[in-house]
């Protein structure tokens, strides 16, 4: 029996939004923006389960680089794969 497809809690359009905002109006540097992520992802609006934050967190981690802008672009990715990174990488990093 097959299961039905997992409902996303978010549009893609709500992820980019979000992630246009932070990168205009965040402050505080890669490790504030990350702990803004979860705030505000996982905690607060539910978009992003623990599990996965953790697992984007992780891999932002061990690639060289800005580690806020990967992990934007890992979120993107989980639920909009190659499109949702592009445009959330776009969002996070054009202010």
């Amino acid at each position: 029996m097959e299961q039905a497809p997992e409902r996303v809690p978010y549009s893609l359009w709500q992820l980019v939004r979000y992630f246009l905002r932070l990168g205009t109006l965040g402050f505080g540097g890669p490790v504030a923006l990350v702990g803004y992520m979860q705030r505000d992802l996982v905690e607060q609006r539910a978009w992003i389960d623990e599990a996965d934050y953790k697992e984007g967190l992780a891999l932002a981690q061990l690639c060289p680089g800005p580690l806020a802008a990967q992990l934007a672009m890992y979120l993107g990715y989980v639920r909009y794969r190659i499109l949702g990174a592009t445009l959330v990488g776009l969002a996070f990093i054009w202010p």
